[in-house]
């Protein structure tokens, strides 16, 4: 039994492990059919990655391989273009510059041929005009220096023959004959001319040559011109080494014949058919440079016996037309050649044809005919030289035409390798493109690589750590991410601001925002935050006007202005050019920002060329509106100072929106500006490090002392250069010490000692013309007032008498009168507008030249000089148009004649201005610079001649009288005065003010005293008319406004 147990249970025993084999095996099966389906899905998804993959990669190369198609056939096409319209460019200004060339032909050949007619002409007039002025008969008429005579008119011309020919009646042949035996000195006299006075010209003919009886040529008709007349060459130019050639009948020369009958017939200028002449190799022992035949053409010009166009033909003057040299000098140097075909068509005589070859300025005779390239034919210009209102030879005339070609030569100086050159540049421009596409595609394909490969890995590394479900989460949170910033908006709380500003200062809705909110009862009330943000980097100019207040406080308010709204408008128009943006202007000051409201990184360069130009255009400005605003306008000067940083600018919202900058850097600037000095740039540390940053050290020069700003204590500044070019080296003499400061690449600005005040020829120029003007004002107002009152001139010779009694020889400071008579007020002295008069311009003439006159006369002294002449005329002028003058215009009223008493009269009396402004001008004229004092002590001669009284001031007087007395100033005089009154009132005001300008003088100061006394203190019991009052006190006044100028502008150098 055990057995059998055995065997049973080793039976079981093997069929379970079969049973567990064969589970085994399904096991196995089952894992091994797994593996091999997740292998497939992995061999299917790298399969299908690497298909898309593949597909991608065949449409980008397909794109490329595209892309490199089109730049070939652009290469191509533009390479072609390019050489084909290079070509027609070529093509079209050969063209253009033949049509140029030929058009310059013809009118230059016109234009000679005119010259010889005129020339033609010229002798004829002349010869006619010595005939009729002397006295002689026709054909006994020989021109005096006819030598010199015709070798002008023959240069003028470009001719080198020229002659007179008389016309002989046939009894009056005997009776030439002898005429011209003894009357022919000329032909010797024109050798000697011509420096050939050693050449013996022989004996003239003793008769002239009968046409008729030597040749037989008479015509049957015995009225024709050849059997009524001789027509003998009389005199040439030049005169001709054999005086046998004189005397030719010219009728025995068919050619002419027509022509001279044409003359008699129409009376108009007539041209020969074309001979040649046949020069020999010498002539009268001088050899010639002249080819042997030359060809020529004649110019018959009549000779009548009167000038007064109905005449009888008395000669003609033959002119030659050289052809050889009829076109040198069309071209310039340089010019290709072209060639002229001349053509000449004279009916019966036959037709000629030359062709010349035009070569720059040279030019020569090619053939005897019509030689040019027929392949050039379509190139032909043409014009008509002579009788262009006849057919070709109609009647004989003679029609002188021109054919303009070009040649093989000209064409040749435009054929180039320029097309070539530029295809070529073309291509090599689109290998260089394809060869940056292809450095780009491997850049793209490079970092396209990179991307994949990091894209990889963090997919390996999230594949590793999260589960699928959280991957696909982590990767729709990055979609989601990246959707919402794509969405989002572009513009941000900070650039919506800036758009605010923008909008506002382009006038935009920011401006009707600002003014909308400024509605608003309370601040609190406001719907929208301020428009306002900081911006970083900026930088600010201020620009005041230097001067401007004490010369504000001589003008006139429409001066004040013109002179602030031009200068603006100069500085508005560069701010527009450099982009530049104008923040305000306070008074004098421009204030003006760079970097807002478009930052910008170049703005401190911007800055310094924007105050660059504002500097050259304020000098320039202000010195072109002396004329307009006078004397010291072109002294004022402008102080700029610059700073750059953060700026906190917008729109300061209220009543009046405005837009405003803040922060340290406005004040700053201001500090810049204030501690600057006139016409320089001043800049602070932080606007030249942006220049140096910027490489543009070589603008900036070391202020040398450290400037005091308050809160900010010392700080080194700069200047800027207003010429942009680079310093010198240092002065001499500076220490190492004071080069410390100073920047690498930035120089010190040297210490320059200040140049004289002596009035540049400019600003002479202006002072001249502004007194001018004044003066010229108010002649205008003296001549409107003279006939207004129709005043009648007293004789010339009564005036002229007087005025040589007032001459030098006087003792001025003995005319100095205690009362001036000024003129009564009526009320119709102004009936004659002012405007309406014109000065003639003689007197203009002579006023400019008598000021000019002035200014030379004055010498070169502080405070006596001629520019504090003129601002002691503008000065007085001031104050004059302070006095208020009457009404005189309108209908006359007793409040006008009460004003008239109430100023004195000086206001209404435009002489007693004109006056004042003259002794002004002329109250220093040749001063010495010194007191009449040291004159006194020195003993010179001027103290003598005055007696050592007034010196100064009697010599001006003096001076500038004697000038105005020239017989130069007539015209100048009859215009200030015409009567001997008006005269004397002169004189007497010139005299006082003149001597009123001495405030030294003892006896002066004592007159005045007792003037004043006499004037204001015992008004009671003074027993003298009302007018004798009123003229006493306009002389004080007259007086005193001289003495007030001169003083206070002397006075104003003091500080």
């Amino acid at each position: 039994m055990m057995n059998g147990q055995d065997d049973d249970s080793e039976l079981l025993s093997v069929s379970e492990f079969s049973q567990e084999d064969e589970l085994s095996s399904s096991h196995g099966d089952r894992d091994s059919s797994f593996e091999h389906e997740e292998n497939n899905k992995k061999k299917k998804k790298k399969s299908k990655e690497h298909e898309i993959g593949s597909k991608e990669t065949k449409s980008v190369f397909r794109a490329k391989l595209m892309v490199y198609l089109v730049l070939i056939v652009s290469c191509v096409t533009a390479s072609t273009l390019a050489y084909f319209f290079t070509r027609d460019q070529e093509e079209d200004d050969y063209r253009n510059d033949f049509k140029v060339y030929a058009d310059e032909v013809k009118r230059v050949a016109k234009d000679v041929i005119q010259t010889k007619i005129d020339v033609g002409e010229s002798l004829s007039i002349q010869i006619t005009s010595y005939a009729n002025d002397n006295g002689f008969l026709f054909p006994f008429v020989t021109l005096p220096d006819f030598e010199r005579v015709s070798a002008n008119l023959r240069h003028m011309a470009n001719t080198d023959f020229i002659s007179f020919i008389s016309l002989v009646p046939r009894e009056k042949k005997a009776e030439f004959e002898n005429y011209t035996l003894y009357n022919n000195e000329w032909v010797q006299e024109g050798l000697e001319v011509q420096g050939l006075g050693d050449v013996d010209p022989g004996p003239i003919p003793s008769f002239i040559v009968d046409l008729v009886q030597m040749f037989g040529v008479a015509r049957p008709d015995p009225n024709a011109l050849e059997n009524l007349y001789f027509a003998p060459t009389w005199q040439t130019g030049p005169a001709p080494f054999n005086a046998s050639t004189l005397l030719s009948d010219v009728f025995v020369n068919p050619q002419l014949l027509p022509s001279i009958e044409r003359i008699l017939s129409e009376g108009t200028v007539q041209i020969t058919p074309i001979f040649k002449i046949v020069i020999p190799n010498t002539a009268a022992g001088v050899e010639l440079e002249r080819p042997f035949e030359v060809p020529h053409s004649a110019m018959t010009n009549g000779i009548y016996d009167t000038l007064e166009g109905n005449g009888d033909l008395v000669g003609f003057v033959y002119t030659s037309v050289p052809w050889n040299d009829f076109f040198n000098g069309i071209l310039s140097e340089g010019t290709g050649d072209i060639e002229v075909v001349v053509s000449e068509n004279c009916g019966e005589a036959g037709d000629s044809k030359m062709t010349f070859v035009l070569d720059g300025e040279e030019s020569y005779l090619k053939a005897f005919e019509d030689a040019h390239d027929p392949k050039f034919d379509s190139r032909r210009e043409s014009t008509v030289l002579t009788n262009e209102e006849f057919e070709a030879g109609e009647d004989g005339r003679c029609r002188y035409e021109l054919e303009i070609y070009p040649t093989n030569k000209l064409k040749n100086t435009y054929d180039s390798n320029e097309p070539l050159i530029y295809s070529i540049v073309v291509a090599m421009i689109f290998v260089f493109t394809t060869m940056v596409f292809l450095v780009y595609d491997w850049a793209v394909q490079r970092r396209q690589w990179m991307i994949i490969r990091a894209a990889r890995k963090t997919q390996a590394i999230v594949s590793s750590l999260f589960p699928k479900n959280v991957q696909d989460r982590i990767l729709k949170d990055v979609d989601d991410e990246v959707q919402r910033e794509a969405n989002k908006p572009l513009v941000t709380r900070g650039n919506r601001t800036k758009d605010q500003l923008q909008n506002f200062l382009k006038g935009k809705d920011g401006v009707a925002a600002a003014e909308e909110e400024a509605q608003m009862p309370t601040p609190g009330a406001r719907s929208s935050k301020p428009i306002a943000d900081l911006f970083p980097e900026a930088t600010i100019i201020f620009a005041d006007i230097v001067g401007f207040t004490a010369w504000s406080s001589t003008r006139e308010p429409t001066q004040v202005f013109q002179l602030l709204e031009t200068i603006y408008h100069v500085f508005d128009e560069i701010a527009n050019r450099r982009r530049v943006f104008k923040v305000e202007t306070v008074g004098d000051c421009y204030v003006a920002v760079a970097g807002l409201p478009e930052p910008r990184k170049d703005h401190a360069i911007v800055m310094a060329r924007f105050a660059r130009d504002c500097l050259v255009q304020f000098t320039a400005t202000v010195k072109a509106m002396v004329v307009e605003l006078g004397p010291d306008t072109e002294e004022l000067g402008v102080r700029i100072g610059l700073h750059s940083g953060p700026v906190t600018a917008g729109v300061l919202r209220g009543e009046r929106a405005r837009f405003q900058l803040f922060g340290d850097t406005v004040n700053t600037t201001a500090r810049m500006e204030s501690t600057g000095v006139p016409n320089k740039i001043h800049l602070s540390q932080e606007t030249a490090d942006l220049l140096v940053a910027a490489g543009k050290s070589q603008w900036l020069r070391t202020r040398r002392e450290k400037v005091v700003a308050k809160g900010k204590g010392e700080l080194q500044t700069y200047w800027l250069d207003s010429t942009g070019e680079t310093a010198t080296a240092t002065t001499e003499g500076e220490s190492d010490e004071e080069e410390k400061g100073a920047k690498p690449g930035i120089q010190t600005a040297p210490v320059v000692a200040p140049a004289p005040a002596v009035p540049s020829a400019d600003k002479y120029n202006r002072l001249v013309a502004w007194n001018c003007d004044i003066l010229a004002k108010l002649l205008t107002q003296i001549v409107a007032r003279r006939e207004s009152r129709r005043t009648d001139p007293d004789p010339v010779a009564d005036i002229r008498k007087l005025e040589e009694q007032y001459g030098s020889n006087r003792y001025v400071l003995s005319e100095v009168q205690e009362i001036v008579r000024l003129p009564k007020f009526e009320a119709d002295s102004q009936r004659v507008d002012p405007w309406s008069v014109q000065l003639s311009e003689e007197v203009l003439s002579q006023l400019k030249d008598y000021v000019q006159t002035l200014a030379a006369m004055y010498r070169d002294n502080p405070f006596h000089n001629f520019e504090h002449a003129s601002h002691v005329t503008m000065s007085v002028m001031k104050l004059l148009s302070r006095i208020v003058a009457p009404d005189l215009t309108s209908a006359p009223t007793d409040t006008e004649e009460a004003l008239h008493d109430h100023t004195y009269g000086i206001t209404s009396d435009p002489m007693t201005q004109f006056a004042v402004a003259l002794s002004a001008l002329i109250h220093d004229v040749d001063h010495p610079g010194v007191p009449n004092t040291q004159l006194i002590k020195e003993q010179t001669s001027l103290a003598a001649v005055y007696r050592n009284k007034s010196i100064a001031e009697q010599n001006s007087v003096d001076l500038a009288w004697d000038l105005l007395m020239d017989d130069a100033y007539s015209d100048l005089r009859r215009t200030i005065y015409v009567t001997k009154n008006e005269f004397l009132r002169f004189r007497q005001l010139v005299v006082n003010i003149v001597l009123a300008t001495d405030i030294m003088d003892k006896d002066l100061k004592q007159l005045r005293n007792a003037r004043w006394e006499r004037a204001f203190a015992d008004y009671e019991r003074r027993e003298e008319s009302q007018k004798d009052v009123v003229d006493r006190k306009a002389t004080i006044v007259i007086e005193h406004l001289i003495q007030a100028s001169d003083v206070s502008h002397t006075m104003q150098h003091w500080h």
